[in-house]
């Protein structure tokens, strides 16, 4: 469903989120006293998103997957194309389409290059985003799922393999291989660790990024999913231990579960903003957003359909739709 040709952009806006200024009547000063003229009202109305509202719905071709920012576009795997789109965050358009490798999944930016995994490939692209052009192809494990910059190097789950590999992106090679039992999936930096998600075995690992030795095992039972970091703690989705669909806490000093949220059934991806944490619900097409402090959902906003990732812009929250479209919401 991602697109080579052919965009389709739809602004969505919910009932009532319209906000209508009305300008008052204008009657200029008379000098007369028996002499009155006037100018008929004139109403403008000035469309004024709300918090929470969906500002516009990019349709994108071959699916919609991972999506990224790398502060000046959006980024987004189409996995049946076997591309990746780059979005303008201003028109709302897909400028250019990038063909990578065998059902892309994840990406990441690093400040100066999109990251991008191809599950079936068993490959890591990468994109110049000045070119859109890919400039190296890097063969990691079996069945690449998540990937993440620590600020030096890149990092990818090998799912089928069960290790975590660690790219020189100056070099474009893999420099070291960790071993991570239980299928891992999800993985984030915290700019000190590498922290990955065990889909198997219901546990999170944590990487020292210098030794390259997993040093702490958090055991969270059940299906863990997506993993982010808020500069603060780790905040993973997790469902059937704590009750269904959770997003749970974790502290990176102690290594321990300190919070658990219920969310939804269908809790999958999340990402910070760097003040709120954003979940979404692959079955009920919600994304919720969670504070931090109070440890509490304050907002749900039904974006539809079977949400698959989110990531922030620093101003806008990004969802993707399995089948083909990618949300913008004002936060």
């Amino acid at each position: 469903m991602r697109r080579v040709s052919g965009l389709l952009i739809v602004a969505v806006f919910a009932c009532g989120l319209l906000v209508a200024a009305c300008a008052p009547a204008v009657v200029p000063p008379g000098s007369s006293t028996t002499t009155t003229s006037s100018i008929p009202p004139t109403t403008s109305t000035t469309t004024v998103p709300l918090p929470g509202a969906v500002t516009a719905t990019i349709t994108v071709d071959g699916g919609a997957g991972g999506v990224a920012s790398d502060g000046t576009s959006i980024w987004v795997t189409n996995w049946f194309f076997g591309t990746v789109s780059k979005i303008d965050p201003v028109t709302n358009t897909v400028i250019a389409a990038i063909a990578v490798g065998i059902y892309p999944n994840a990406l990441a930016s690093d400040g100066t290059n999109i990251w991008v995994t191809n599950m079936n490939s068993g490959t890591v692209s990468k994109i110049d985003p000045v070119t859109n052009t890919v400039t190296a192809t890097i063969t990691v494990g079996d069945q690449p799922g998540d990937v993440a910059s620590d600020g030096t190097n890149i990092w990818v789950t090998n799912m089928n393999s069960g290790t975590v590999s660690k790219i020189d992106p100056v070099t474009n090679t893999v420099i070291a291989t960790v071993l991570v039992p239980g299928r891992p999936v999800g993985l984030a930096s915290d700019g000190t660790n590498i922290w990955v998600t065990n889909f198997f075995f219901g546990t999170v690992s944590k990487i020292d990024p210098v030794t390259n030795t997993v040093t702490a095992t958090v055991s969270v039972g059940g299906t863990v999913w997506g993993v982010a970091s808020d500069g603060t703690n780790i905040w993973v989705t997790n469902t059937a231990t704590y009750g269904l669909g959770n997003v749970l806490r974790i502290d990176p000093a102690t290594n321990t579960v300190t919070a658990a949220i219920a969310v939804g059934d269908g809790t999958y991806a999340l990402a910070s903003d760097g003040t709120n944490i954003w979940v979404v619900d692959y079955k009920s097409g919600i994304l919720s957003r969670i504070d931090p402090v109070t440890k509490t959902v304050t907002t749900t906003i039904n974006v539809g359909g079977s949400l698959r990732d989110v990531a922030s812009d620093g101003t806008n929250i990004w969802v993707t739709e399995s089948y083909g479209t990618v949300s913008r919401i004002r936060p």
